[in-house]
């Protein structure tokens, strides 16, 4: 969930941060499904530049969507935080968070 959208997530416009195209993409897939994609490819940037600072995992756990799955960010949010992040984990936990949803 990138808080900074310039418009509305509908009528075809495209995610900045992800690229999913709302009213095309999500009509195939769930947002947590197109979101799993997004992380499973590397949740880069899609277009543009990315805000200063910007950090897709601080970006995910701010609208909290995934939880602490490690410790010692400090100040800074850049992109050298990201591989000590357990993908492995993280997907595991988002498996399981839509299977208890889903149910």
């Amino acid at each position: 969930m990138f808080d900074q959208l310039p418009y509305p997530a509908a009528d075809y416009h495209v995610c900045p941060c992800c690229g999913t195209e709302f009213g095309n993409d999500d009509a195939e897939y769930s947002h947590d499904q197109l979101r799993e994609m997004w992380l499973a490819g590397g949740a880069h940037w899609f277009f543009g530049a990315p805000p200063a600072n910007w950090n897709w995992y601080v970006q995910l756990y701010a609208a909290g969507m995934i939880p602490v799955l490690f410790t010692g960010i400090g100040a800074s949010t850049t992109e050298t935080d990201v591989p000590r992040l357990d993908l492995a984990a993280l997907r595991a936990v988002a498996n399981v968070e839509h299977a208890a949803r889903v149910q």
